[in-house]
């Protein structure tokens, strides 16, 4: 294993890659904070910034299945720098309007529409390169390090982001996002990658293009195992919208505590998932793909349900937070896990061809299960409790986890029985 990392450490082009997301993903956690307090400083009223988080989804259900085919046809590297540029220049003109004071909730709400549709298209060009970096044999050791140092990064960004904003203010703090923006664009473009797509240059037609969208969706539906990806990618992000929405209900209510619970909480589930990406290349090896997804599944059933069933023990405050850090532990590892088993296996079966357009598709749908999820828990909360809503996201997350294993199990008793079948035919 330490000569895999040496390997990828040798690599130019994949040093270069994780450099840039490394410094986007800098950038990115002090611009998150301090965006937030624009928005309400500007407008004072929560509302805006609703409308600007539903912004910033809409191109990734609604635009980035579709971009596939044109990312195919077209140099990855370029596209990733040129809307890195594209990012650089709507971030930018967010400080200045700022700093200037002609920026408005408006004009950030478009804004933030060009920078998310220059991510759709960013994001499957940023998967199809990979495997034009990297071997597959090293898919493994390479998502579990930018996993990792993507993770301490994103901390130590959230750490300074107050200082830098005390010291240079919020605009000061959006120039350094704009900053990152252009040094991750020369850092792409400096990569030397020879592309496999033989029609960079050639410009698609509607009747092609459609053609290939077609072929995409078709390439999808018929691999058995990118049609389980895609259901446990629905699962991962559709039951996580409880906890994510009700953390602060949770706290108040569940354990009786105050915000130092909620901090415990942040800083749990990103040390947990942090460890779950450095131990995931151990793992991969030793245990079988549907069995590590069903016992991710399990993983978050616990959490839901040994939440609500220790709460009797939440009177001492001790033992809540001694539980809560315990429980969120085994979430966190249970999410970087199934994550990254994702992300490998499907470099591993996608034909490379086909890349930008699944991982665009796969976008879209965990995007798209996150309103829709969303919206069931906010009615739902107005007639049930919170401890009854993590209940039922438990019992769901059994449900799904007995069908992993029900396909895994079906799947094995077919692999048996091609297997006799083949020593009874010699």
């Amino acid at each position: 294993m330490f000569k895999k990392y040496s390997d990828l450490a040798k690599n130019r082009n994949y040093i270069k890659s994780l450099s840039a997301a490394l410094i986007n993903r800098f950038g990115d956690s002090i611009d998150a904070i301090a965006s937030s307090w624009i928005v309400y400083e500007l407008t004072g009223e929560a509302a805006w910034s609703a409308i600007i988080f539903a912004i910033n989804r809409i191109p990734t259900i609604f635009i980035t299945p579709l971009v596939g085919p044109w990312v195919e046809n077209h140099k990855k590297k370029h596209i990733m720098a040129v809307t890195d540029l594209i990012r650089a220049v709507c971030v930018g003109i967010i400080a200045t309007g700022l700093l200037l004071g002609f920026l408005n909730a408006p004009l950030i709400a478009v804004l933030n529409l060009v920078i998310s549709t220059a991510e759709a298209f960013r994001t499957p060009a940023g998967t199809a390169i990979l495997p034009q970096i990297i071997p597959e044999e090293l898919y493994s050791q390479a998502i579990s390090l930018n996993q990792s140092l993507s993770s301490v990064t994103e901390l130590v960004g959230t750490a300074s982001a107050g200082i830098i904003i005390a010291v240079i203010g919020s605009s000061g703090a959006i120039y350094i996002d704009m900053v990152t923006f252009v040094l991750s664009a020369i850092l792409i473009l400096s990569m030397s990658v020879k592309e496999n797509a033989g029609n960079h240059s050639a410009s698609l037609s509607p009747s092609s293009y459609m053609q290939q969208l077609k072929e995409g969706f078709d390439y999808c539906r018929s691999k058995d195992i990118l049609v389980s990806f895609s259901l446990v990618i629905l699962f991962l992000n559709g039951i996580l919208v409880p906890l994510n929405s009700l953390q602060a209900p949770l706290v108040a209510e569940v354990f009786k505590g105050n915000p130092y619970y909620l901090s415990a909480f942040g800083i749990t589930i990103t040390v947990s998932m942090l460890v779950g990406s450095v131990i995931y290349p151990s793992i991969n090896k030793r245990i079988n793909v549907k069995i590590a997804l069903v016992t991710i599944a399990l993983g978050i059933a616990f959490f839901y349900i040994g939440v609500v069933a220790a709460s009797p023990l939440y009177g001492n405050r001790f033992f809540a937070l001694t539980i809560l850090i315990a429980l969120t532990s085994v979430l966190g590892l249970s999410v970087s896990i199934g994550n990254m088993t994702i992300s490998v296996e499907m470099l591993k079966v996608i034909d490379k061809s086909y890349l930008a357009r699944a991982s665009a598709i796969g976008s879209a749908l965990g995007c798209a299960i996150m309103p829709v999820s969303a919206f069931i828990v906010s009615i739902a909360v107005r007639f049930v409790s919170v401890k009854t809503i993590f209940i039922v996201s438990g019992i769901i997350s059994i449900a799904f986890c007995s069908y992993l294993f029900w396909r895994y199990y079906e799947s094995l008793q077919q692999q048996n029985s091609d297997y006799i079948g083949e020593h009874l035919a010699s």
